[in-house]
């Protein structure tokens, strides 16, 4: 599962990104699963500047959208995440994924001024809307909700840019809004550049059960019990008997 994560600040054009590079990468003949936060977030019934004025709505979402990605692990489809992914350690669990997974992954940056990026952002005029009881075949998709100037400030102060300097940002991406998406570069570092070898903090450790152990492993550990169980016999005797000092301080007082 190769995985590209696109970050950027709000109304930056991450989602047209998002459609192109999905274009490109179907047309080779892959097979691409776009998952996107404007989707999840009508989807779990979050108003779009509700949702990102609360942390916790926002934790939701994005266990939610992490939990996506690993249910498509694979070793050649590509899972493009389509989220504002500005917590750069969220962006280092994602990459801890891929290490697990021994795949390849791509940061793809929408990189914007916070001037051109509002102006973007007042060109949106769709209201928000929550999905009715009888709505399920069609997800709504509120990319083209505006956000309003208090919701986008703080998103625009929370954001934690990608560095090219940090392992779990590279490969690193950059796009500017007038340039034509480097498409080609981004096939080259998903499919020709060998996964990284996972840690072994991200692996599972296996205990074998106890009736596994072999014959020394098993006669080691009943020495070790049985020490254990003579040191408590031998030390029980002492702790049963008070020292001096309680001693002295438990005796009642002389009589004159």
């Amino acid at each position: 599962m190769p995985i590209v994560v696109i970050t950027g600040l709000p109304a930056s054009g991450k989602s047209t990104r998002a459609r192109q590079l999905q274009e490109h990468l179907a047309g080779l003949g892959k097979k691409v699963y776009l998952i996107s936060e404007n989707e999840a977030v009508p989807k779990a019934l979050f108003e779009k500047n509700s949702f990102f004025g609360d942390s916790q709505k926002e934790k939701v979402v994005r266990s939610d959208l992490k939990s996506e990605a690993l249910r498509n692990l694979n070793k050649e489809d590509v899972v493009i995440l389509d989220a504002g992914n500005y917590i750069k350690g969220y962006r280092y669990e994602l990459y801890c994924i891929t290490k697990s997974a021994r795949t390849t992954q791509c940061t793809l940056f929408c990189c914007i001024s916070q001037e051109q990026a509002w102006s973007f952002n007042e060109q949106r005029q769709e209201p928000d809307e929550l999905p009715g009881d009888g709505q399920t075949t069609q997800l709504l998709n509120n990319s083209n909700v505006p956000y309003t100037r208090e919701i986008f400030d703080a998103l625009c102060m929370r954001y934690e840019e990608p560095h090219s300097n940090s392992r779990w940002d590279c490969p690193l991406t950059v796009a500017l809004p007038e340039d034509r998406l480097d498409v080609e570069g981004i096939y080259r570092a998903l499919y020709e550049t060998q996964p990284l070898p996972p840690n072994q903090s991200t692996q599972n450790s296996f205990s074998p059960p106890f009736s596994r152990l072999s014959a020394p492993q098993t006669t080691s550990l009943n020495w070790t019990t049985s020490c254990r169980q003579s040191s408590r016999r031998s030390w029980a005797p002492l702790r049963s008997r008070p020292s001096a000092s309680c001693a002295s301080r438990a005796a009642p007082a002389p009589s004159r």
